[in-house]
């Protein structure tokens, strides 16, 4: 192995522990700062890139080749532009654009190649020299980086400023740069899955549903979703011109930015009949679960019948508030999940129930492609103790565990690399295979954004699953909703999955009984 590969090995693997919750920033006033401005305080330079993607290295093995290509895909693909078969670099178009629309997709075409097809490297410095600004060097680089690190170690091992972690990411609310939806790139169109409760883009008017055609005058179906998300970071008071479709006809929406703060949990009671409440969990950061306390107990106090959680689009975070979340639901004592490290040498921690249960009435759990992580662990959690029922579609599938460290070459920047898998109480993982849900629901298109169908070099468990997920099907009754409730239009006329989940409920709590009673 040659020196100068050594080296790249050194850069992935200088690191000093960062004891991540002891760590933590107190909370800063400072103005919403984008990811470039956040790289940028790092001072990151080319030099770690072009030590991983060196010629000598990327022609060493054909697995580092890949990294390398990805590298400098992830790259060139911020200024819409594509590796074409023989190395050059072409503009992204209507016609081609359908080969970068995933890692896994991207990567296919280089599989089997020679790795002395083209030089990454030269092709680097030559982005580098035509297209990438001053202010964004460093956020470029970084995007290089990790794209070699998700091939070269797995998709959810990368590098991040220290200070972003600090102010933005573990907050359980923090100043957001973005305008309030959450879209997903499905072929060539987007849809909006996701908006959040007096966001921007709820105040505008955008619905989930809409397919955005244009975003200040570009049209989406040639950008890549990267591309559409830099068009709607703009600062506050800003305008941003969106187009959509909604029920075959043309209309205009325009958001006016704003420096709102999004509370990790959100709750109502919905409907006439205020029987149901619906607690929405956007992500798992510190104190998330003391405000799903709070405001379950504000949803008890006005009388629900059954309780929806709602994890659709939730990417997951802390651990430790996943399972305190789920002990909310379960008696003391039960065990929640354990954690198994990659390194058999290590001591995985097992994770149970030690406060008593707060709420013990029927439940559903709404999770859908972009349920993962800790939305994973706390949806399957409660399936799997025969706790709550999951309605929707099969959530994403990442089944690891990444613990952060400071990255040697900088201290300002944070590696969190993939450590374990963690295992559901019957002892299964739902890496790669992710949850099915009980009562399939599933939204207008068909979403293959998942951990298996996105990433060229996921982490494939040596156990993998193939059996039934959970055996608390057994305890389910067979329960058809009463129409009486189904003419309740008011409750979410245009969320198919919310509706399914409520009869379910409301049919249960009818009969008198629940999987929430069969399991205390």
């Amino acid at each position: 192995m040659s020196s100068r590969f050594q080296r790249a090995l050194a850069l992935l693997s200088l690191e000093v522990l960062l004891l991540v919750p002891s760590c933590l920033s107190t909370p800063s006033d400072r103005a919403v700062k984008s990811a470039n401005q956040y790289w940028a305080e790092t001072g990151l330079g080319s030099a770690e890139l072009e030590t991983l993607i060196s010629d000598e290295s990327c022609s060493s093995d054909s697995k580092i080749f890949l990294a390398c290509v990805n590298a400098v895909s992830q790259i060139a693909e911020k200024y819409n532009l594509l590796l074409a078969d023989d190395g050059k670099l072409v503009p992204i178009s209507a016609a081609n654009i359908e080969q970068v629309a995933s890692e896994k997709i991207e990567l296919k075409r280089w599989s089997g190649k020679s790795p002395k097809t083209f030089s990454p490297l030269q092709v680097w410095k030559k982005i580098d020299q035509e297209f990438v600004g001053k202010s964004e060097r460093s956020s470029v680089i970084a995007s290089g980086i990790n794209g070699f690190l998700s091939v070269y170690k797995d998709p959810h091992t990368y590098i991040l400023p220290l200070s972003q972690y600090e102010e933005v990411i573990s907050k359980s609310e923090a100043k957001q740069d973005k305008v309030g939806f959450v879209f997903r790139k499905i072929g060539q169109r987007v849809i909006v899955k996701k908006i959040f409760e007096g966001s921007p883009a709820d105040k505008a008017g955008l619905k989930k549903g809409d397919e955005i055609l244009e975003v200040s005058g570009r049209k989406t179906n040639v950008l890549l979703s990267h591309q559409i998300s830099d068009l709607l970071k703009v600062p506050s008071g800003q305008r941003i011109a969106i187009q959509i479709l909604r029920e075959k006809t043309l209309k205009y929406v325009e958001i006016i930015k704003t420096d709102s703060v999004y509370s990790s949990v959100s709750a109502k009671v919905l409907g006439q009949d205020k029987r149901i409440g619906l607690l929405s969990l956007h992500r798992f950061a510190k104190d998330t679960c003391a405000q799903t306390k709070k405001q379950l107990v504000g949803l008890m106090e006005q009388g629900i019948r059954g309780l929806l959680i709602d994890v659709r689009d939730n990417p997951g975070g802390q651990l430790d508030e996943a399972a305190c979340i789920a002990n909310l639901f379960v008696k003391k004592g039960s065990l929640l999940f354990e954690t198994r490290y990659l390194d058999p040498m290590q001591s995985g921690e097992t994770y149970v129930a030690r406060e008593e249960i707060l709420y013990s009435g029927p439940i559903a759990v709404l999770i859908n492609s972009g349920s993962a992580s800790a939305s994973e662990i706390l949806a399957g959690c409660l399936k799997d103790l025969g706790r709550a029922t999951l309605v929707g579609e099969r959530s994403f599938g990442k089944g690891s565990f990444q613990d952060g460290h400071l990255w040697g070459p900088n201290p300002k920047i944070a590696l969190f690399q993939t450590e374990g898998l963690y295992y559901f109480p019957s002892g299964w993982t739902p890496q790669l295979v992710g949850l099915e849900p009980d009562l399939p629901v599933q939204f207008s298109l068909r979403d293959n954004q998942r951990e298996s169908e996105i990433f060229f070099n996921p982490i494939k468990p040596k156990d993998s699953w193939t059996g039934p997920q959970t055996l608390a099907w057994l305890n389910k009754v067979n329960c058809n909703p009463l129409n009486e409730f189904d003419l309740d239009a008011s409750f979410a006329p245009d969320d198919n999955q919310v509706n399914e989940a409520r009869s379910w409920i409301l049919c249960q709590s009818q009969k008198g009984t629940s999987r929430a009673e069969v399991s205390q």
